[in-house]
């Protein structure tokens, strides 16, 4: 049976679910946890997302993610792929770290947010890991408590006023509501969802949630992309589609290819079809270009006031 595709809407909440490689740890040090957190924090100012609770604990990674534009599908790719990538090099290994494809039901947050917060922060006691959501490390839970060093990419204020309007009335009834919960075990409904566990929520959530997106009009064709690139970069697109590997030329390919598929103007099968190029050869350029972007400040500068540019319209003028 085909698997239905993920849920997708701007302001969704998801309980997401990353678990290990036959149940290996995907944190051996703290310095992992603090790895992973960066990658949350670029992730979040990137992709426009936030956490309203989380729990790092060993085997799996639980987070109730609220995503923005951006799907989800996109997000964690982007953020598990270049964890990997570190854990492997940290830790001298090789290959895949997490469990198949990460789990996400997206939940109806006006009925479900509480419980799922709470069933997060009880991660650590699920697991024999700690005896309260309190002494717990590694979780959102003491960031709740006390609203200390509260990160940009944490979201406690939607959940804690669902328990009052002050905040220290909100933070004590939401105390006493974690560690009413700090027993209940094994929530299924949270973590198996229904309609083929994509979602969980009453009737008109699930209308909502099931309703055909919207199809987004790309902010220009292929054909645009590509005459707006060369002629900014002062260059044919003969010159693109030779057999030359000249340097420029290739960073000139990997830049409207990273801008096509960034903008969803075009997939990178297009793209290679259009500078005559292997497909494989493409992709495996594509990981190494957007490697370079993370450590080339100047490229990454570059791409980013082409792509502000390309959005504006102005170069279509």
């Amino acid at each position: 049976m085909a698997r239905k595709p993920r849920i997708h809407f701007n302001g969704a909440v998801y309980h997401v679910i990353l678990k290990g490689l036959e149940q290996q740890s995907v944190f051996k040090t703290n310095a992992d946890r603090r790895a992973w957190e960066e990658l949350i924090k670029e992730g979040a100012l990137r992709f426009g997302f936030s956490l309203h609770a989380f729990s790092w604990s060993g085997r799996q990674i639980q987070m109730a993610l609220e995503v923005g534009e951006a799907p989800l599908s996109k997000i964690m790719q982007n953020i598990s792929f270049r964890y990997t990538r570190y854990f492997n090099k940290r830790h001298q290994r090789d290959g895949a770290l997490f469990h198949g494809r990460y789990k996400a039901i997206a939940i109806d947050p006006e009925q479900y947010l509480g419980e799922l917060v709470r069933y997060i922060h009880h991660d650590p006691v699920r697991q024999g890991k700690s005896k309260s959501a309190t002494t717990a490390k590694w979780t959102s839970h003491m960031h709740y408590v006390d609203g200390g060093n509260c990160p940009d990419w944490l979201t406690t204020s939607t959940t804690l006023g669902m328990f009052g309007k002050r905040d220290k009335t909100a933070r004590a009834a939401f105390s006493r509501f974690i560690g009413a919960g700090q027993d209940e075990g094994e929530r299924k409904d949270l973590t198996r969802g229904t309609d083929g566990g994509r979602l969980l929520g009453g009737a008109n959530f699930a209308r909502k949630a099931l309703k055909p997106a919207k199809k987004r009009e790309p902010v220009m064709t292929v054909n645009q992309l590509i005459k707006v690139i060369c002629k900014h970069e002062g260059i044919k697109e003969s010159d693109l589609r030779s057999d030359s590997r000249a340097r420029r030329e290739s960073q000139i390919r990997q830049t409207a290819a990273y801008l096509a598929t960034e903008l969803e103007i075009g997939s990178l099968t297009a793209m290679a079809e259009r500078f005559n190029r292997d497909l494989t050869t493409m992709s495996r350029n594509q990981r190494y270009f957007r490697d370079r972007l993370e450590v080339d400040k100047e490229l990454a500068r570059q791409v980013k006031r082409m792509k502000r540019l390309l959005t504006s319209g102005s170069l279509l003028a």
